[in-house]
């Protein structure tokens, strides 16, 4: 009992002592024994009531259907005291037996629960095991208990519905409580047993009284009454201690007891009911009741053959992983080159039947002979195996590593875009042992191509990379682009400067500037060098990526991303861009690129369907802006700097300005002045109808999310009112 405190041990134990002295309560005054029995029911469902409040289980449902069917017994308990003692009515079926009937109901619900909640919604063996057990115990029941009653019944047809509900209310509670039991070697725990043991006492008490009814007795003894009283003291206790909380969370697979004795003796028993039943109606002397024992007899046999291909599924399924097993690598215990083989073929149909990307990676320790010619082979191996260790912790079950030969591995990566197999990979350099490195090539598999393709291109990825220094993972993007190395590319930050919006203050987006970590270097003639250079593209699509990893971003607030035309037009950068795009602007300037106006628009669209909006920048610095504002249709428009400059006392850029606005509200565009740095130009925007603020006037860039609002900004004049 270290579960409970003091407390709970002292109400527990006064609870019990009272349950049981009810057995020995020197009196034989039924008032003062129903008022006992009703008090000690009442006190029990109180303090369930109080233990599910305190406790706070991890999936309530189930323990508030049992609380409530346990609180609806107490109800009919009381229901039937007032009937007998208050009124001196006794009647049968009463109101009472609506009560209890329906707390049968709330009860099987509850362990319903519970057990899905442990085991899973789709555990067809457990659900043909409830099957085979209702079938059994509804034969029984209805030859041995309902027909009887029937037959032998005088009274109306809604008393004999009443007794034959009780029976079937049992054998319903009866399958629920073996389908907690039969799995619960992973559950195990006190609360679950105490709450075992409160439904098999309360069972055990209902199969006694119909005993006693089939035998004639009327007056039932007042050990029966204290069998009940215990099944509301142990869901009483099983409420109390604290592993309470873990009945009806999910069960590892491996802790569960699917097969074992529990669920052989469930199965067994529900089997032999069918045949107990025609034994004692034979004994009995009775007309046997063959139709119900031989539908429940067929039924029993199929559920048995269905149940029996299970578990030969069971034992191919066994079978093929004692074989996968038989191919693993003797060194590393990961999977040798034969189960790669066999485990990419099977991903690959599996990814070309439901469409799911799938990417694969060799990896490469680098400079391995020289490791093993520096501290000797065995060294080496404890290398291999502490690597393998720690990839298989990291990567979880989320990819397959496999040994492909000496000192390379292969991983599968299913499920996986390109971008997201290369963070795996990426991920994997975190751990690895004794501060060694290893060189990694990333390729997709495409539906259209052999599994082989995919190796072929991880490999000369492969090849890049040592080729350009060892210790870094590249990328190959598919069809006939080269592998792209991301490790080459200069080092960078991302600075964030807000937008305001004009009418609240507040922050409305925030754009991420690329600064390079060399001082001096432009960010625009370091771009340009960039694309001179021949990875341009992989630069702009790191920076976005970089600044979409940004932690922290505050809540309904958007973030603007530059993206030029020259990166648009590259296979390589859409390979590597991320396909959700929600919450993103992307700013399309206007510098010359490659990509005509209906090229554009096409592009436009595929952002569009990865979830962007679109923003174009610069708008006043070129000559063409009108035109592609028209056929761009963007979401948002930003004011170059060059425009908002000055405007407050240079009418011809207030006009310009205003008719931008004008054609903006036409368009239903939001429109954005960057570059703002005078109050005056402030004040002049605002008067021009410009919807959002960007600029060192508001805030400079930081390396910050921006969540105050911008104290440059005035206030809002309040209209006034004729």
């Amino acid at each position: 009992m270290g579960e409970l405190t003091r407390a709970q041990r002292g109400v527990l134990t006064g609870l019990l002592v009272s349950t049981l002295g009810f057995l020995v309560l020197p009196t034989d005054s039924t008032s003062l024994l129903t008022t006992y029995y009703v008090g000690i029911g009442t006190t029990s469902v109180v303090v369930v009531w109080w233990s599910i409040r305190r406790h706070r289980p991890h999936r309530p449902l189930g323990w508030l259907l049992v609380a409530a069917g346990f609180t609806a017994w107490a109800l009919g308990d009381l229901v039937w005291a007032a009937e007998t003692q208050l009124l001196g009515i006794s009647r049968y079926p009463g109101p009472f037996d609506a009560v209890y009937l329906s707390a049968y109901l709330l009860l099987a619900a509850g362990l319903f629960v519970m057990a899905r909640g442990q085991y899973g919604t789709r555990d067809r063996t457990a659900a043909l095991d409830a099957c085979i057990i209702a079938v059994g115990s509804g034969v029984l029941a209805v030859v041995i208990v309902i027909q009887p009653g029937i037959a032998g019944s005088s009274g109306s047809p809604f008393l004999q519905v009443v007794s034959s509900a009780y029976p079937i209310c049992d054998v319903l509670l009866l399958v629920m409580v073996a389908r907690l039991w039969s799995g619960s070697r992973g559950a195990s725990s006190l609360s679950h047993h105490l709450l075992l043991a409160a439904f098999v006492v309360t069972l055990g008490a209902d199969i006694c009284l119909t005993v006693f009814q089939l035998t004639g007795t009327m007056t039932t003894p007042r050990w029966l009454d204290t069998m009940w009283l215990l099944g509301y003291f142990f869901v009483a206790a099983a409420a109390t201690v604290r592993s309470m909380s873990r009945i009806g969370a999910p069960v590892p697979a491996s802790n569960r007891a699917d097969g074992g004795r529990r669920r052989l003796a469930a199965l067994t028993a529900g089997l032999m009911l069918p045949g107990v039943a025609l034994v004692v109606d034979g004994l009995n002397g009775d007309v046997i009741a063959w139709q119900v024992v031989g539908i429940g007899t067929m039924l029993l046999s199929a559920f048995v053959v269905v149940r029996m291909s299970g578990l030969l599924e069971v034992v191919e399924v066994q079978s093929v992983q004692l074989a996968a097993l038989a191919r693993s690598d003797p060194l590393t215990g990961a999977p040798n080159r034969r189960t790669w083989d066999h485990e990419l073929s099977r991903a690959c149909r599996h990814s070309r039947d439901t469409g799911d990307p799938l990417c694969v990676a060799i990896l490469d320790l680098d400079n391995f002979k020289r490791f093993n010619d520096s501290f000797g082979h065995q060294a080496g191996d404890l290398l291999l195996r502490e690597a393998v260790a720690a990839w298989v912790h990291r990567l979880e079950d989320r990819a397959l590593l496999a040994r492909y030969g000496g000192e390379e591995f292969a991983v599968l990566l299913p499920g996986f875009s390109l971008v997201e197999a290369m963070a795996v990979v990426q991920s994997l350099a975190e751990v690895m042992p004794q501060a060694q490195t290893f060189s990694a090539g990333v390729a997709a598999w495409e539906p259209t191509s052999e599994p082989a393709l995919a190796i072929a291109h991880a490999d000369q990825a492969l090849h890049v990379a040592k080729r350009n220094g060892r210790d870094r993972v590249v990328v190959h993007p598919g069809g006939g682009a080269d592998p792209v190395d991301e490790s080459g590319l200069p080092a960078y930050s991302v600075l964030l400067q807000p937008l305001f919006d004009l009418r609240t203050g507040r922050v409305i987006g925030h754009e991420a500037l690329c600064r390079f970590d060399e001082p001096g270097v432009d960010p625009e003639a370091g771009f340009q060098l960039a694309h001179d250079r021949g990875w341009g593209d992989l630069l702009e699509v790191a920076a976005i990526r970089t600044a979409m990893a940004l932690p922290g971003r505050p809540p309904r607030t958007q973030l603007y991303v530059n993206v030029s035309m020259t990166a648009l037009d590259s296979p390589r950068f859409w390979a590597l861009l991320p396909a959700d795009l929600r919450g993103v602007v992307v700013e399309l300037n206007e510098a010359a690129g490659p990509l005509g106006d209906d090229a554009l628009v096409r592009v436009v669209d595929r952002l569009r369907s990865r979830g962007a909006r679109i923003a174009l920048d610069d708008l006043g610095a070129g000559a063409t802006e009108l035109i592609r504002l028209a056929g761009l249709r963007p979401d948002i428009i930003k004011i170059d700097r060059g425009l908002v400059h000055g405007c407050a006392d240079d009418p011809g850029r207030a006009a310009v300005i205003s008719a931008l606005v004008a054609y903006a509200d036409i368009l239903g565009v939001l429109v954005c002045a960057e570059g703002l740095e005078l109050s005056t130009d402030l004040r002049r925007l605002r008067e021009l109808g410009v919807t959002c603020v960007q600029g060192f006037l508001v805030a400079e860039p930081g390396r910050h999310w921006h969540t105050a609002a911008a104290t440059a900004l005035p206030s809002q004049p309040s209209p006034v009112s004729g």
